[in-house]
């Protein structure tokens, strides 16, 4: 893992087999993600920490669209979905 290396190369202190997704979230979080129809695969799963642990606009890369499914169906009408082949999906982003 590259990135633990550059922490060691650093001499930054870390607990030695620090888990990122452990940090995020709790199983009890998972456990809910998963019954509200999360895939339980960990990239799904770390995905959603992500999301729900971030105070802006994550972007989601979801060629499958199992994401997309999980946090139309968490959020509801007030999400908003752009595409980068969806004209003017720009101004939408800045306003």
């Amino acid at each position: 893992e590259t990135w633990t290396k550059d922490i060691q190369d650093k001499e930054i202190p870390m607990t030695d087999d620090m888990d990122p997704l452990k940090v995020l979230t709790t199983e009890a979080d998972m456990a809910a993600w998963q019954n509200e129809g999360l895939p339980s695969d960990r990239i799904s799963v770390e995905n959603a920490a992500v999301v729900t642990s971030c105070q802006r606009w994550p972007l989601i890369i979801d060629p499958q669209l199992q994401g997309v499914k999980w946090i139309k169906q968490r959020i509801g009408d007030d999400l908003t979905i752009l595409q980068f082949t969806m004209g003017s999906w720009l101004q939408k982003v800045s306003v």
